[in-house]
């Protein structure tokens, strides 16, 4: 029997490893079959050796260097995403290119990366065998890169004496760059709301993740600073590794960047930390918007949007590339809608309008 079959006899996840590096090839193979339920099946020094031993041994899961000679690793993401889409957890290093790379890979179909860097002189092992085994639960038409085209208006610059009467919070991890660039791109530049976006990255990572988002979208989008005013016809986006809620100085509302705790468990920046500290502030005037991703962050946010009155959105399950977070708050019955991701800017549009309807109503009793 060939060693791939053993292996799927056996129930395991089985990896190809794509590495220059003959030191970091052992490092990362010898993790990884260390782990139970996991076997590599093979390694490659080079894109094209990567694209042939994927043909030959139908890995479940790729583990990709950005950096290999004769085809680089977005060449060869875009080659697998193209003719044989399979799931792909990018290694990339922690530097500015290593990050806006990792992003573009993450909008061509990789599901997740991991930082190429030794913590404390430790390679990140129980990191990447986390996100190979999830990797491996994605169904392989999810991974495909479906770029789309918009037709972009002019930036409307928001102005600094608008005051925001509405907010539209937006939680995402795994699968969120790709949700976010079907979503945000669509948003108006006249949209009369604060967006919020909070996408499950490390630090330095979300700097580019903004700067691509507003590359391509309408409304201006930019990083969140600590005490930063939100305004109307803005998109601020949490930054990695601090967690972002609102707080209120003299009477506006402002962004407030809190360190992580080391010692929680919880994903950072989270969003539910970020909801439940917007929902008392906006009350029926917040709109959350639950995207792809692992785990439950954002279903407890969503039970206090729900409390204070607001609407609660989320990405539907075939759209999904990890449905744990939509599911989590699907099943706890805290929707209001449940939708494609491609239906989901206009969905946001129109409850936006509802909702400043609603305060120009009161205002006017």
């Amino acid at each position: 029997m060939a060693v791939e079959e053993k292996a799927a006899a056996k129930g395991k996840i089985r990896v190809l490893v794509g590495e220059d590096s003959a030191f970091m090839r052992r490092v990362i193979a010898d993790s990884l079959d260390a782990e139970p339920g996991i076997e590599v099946v093979g390694t490659a020094a080079n894109g094209r050796e990567v694209l042939r031993k994927l043909v030959d041994l139908r890995p479940d899961v790729v583990t990709l260097d950005l950096e290999m000679p004769r085809m680089d690793g977005l060449e060869t993401l875009r080659f697998i995403m193209s003719e044989w889409p399979t799931p792909v957890v990018i290694l990339s290093g922690h530097t500015a290119e290593g990050a806006r790379m990792a992003l573009t890979c993450l909008e061509y179909g990789a599901v997740d990366f991991v930082s190429k860097t030794f913590k404390g002189m430790r390679f990140p092992v129980r990191e990447l065998v986390s996100k190979v085994k999830l990797a491996a639960t994605v169904d392989a038409e999810k991974v495909r890169f479906a770029p789309i085209e918009h037709d972009l208006k002019a930036k409307i610059r928001p102005s600094r004496k608008s005051r925001t009467e509405c907010v539209v919070c937006i939680g995402a991890s795994t699968g969120g760059p790709q949700a976010l660039g079907e979503i945000i791109p669509r948003l108006p530049a006249d949209l009369p709301a604060s967006v919020i976006v909070v996408q499950h990255m490390p630090s330095n990572f979300t700097t580019y993740l903004a700067e691509r988002l507003d590359a391509r979208s309408a409304m201006y989008v930019m990083e969140a600073e600590d005490g930063e005013p939100i305004r109307p016809g803005s998109i601020l986006v949490a930054q990695g590794g601090r967690h972002l809620l609102l707080d209120e100085k003299g009477g506006q509302p402002v962004t407030m960047l809190l360190p992580r705790n080391e010692k929680q468990k919880t994903a950072c920046p989270s969003i539910d930390f970020a909801l439940t500290s917007i929902a008392p502030i906006f009350k029926k005037r917040l709109i959350s918007v639950i995207l792809t991703g692992m785990g439950k962050d954002g279903e407890a946010g969503c039970d206090a949007v729900r409390k204070y009155g607001g609407r609660v959105i989320v990405q539907d399950r075939d759209t999904s590339m990890i449905y744990g977070m939509p599911g989590a708050v699907v099943s706890a019955g805290l929707v209001h809608e449940v939708l494609p991701v491609q239906e989901i800017a206009d969905r946001i549009v129109h409850e936006v309008e509802e909702a400043i309807a609603g305060v120009i109503a009161s205002e006017s009793q």
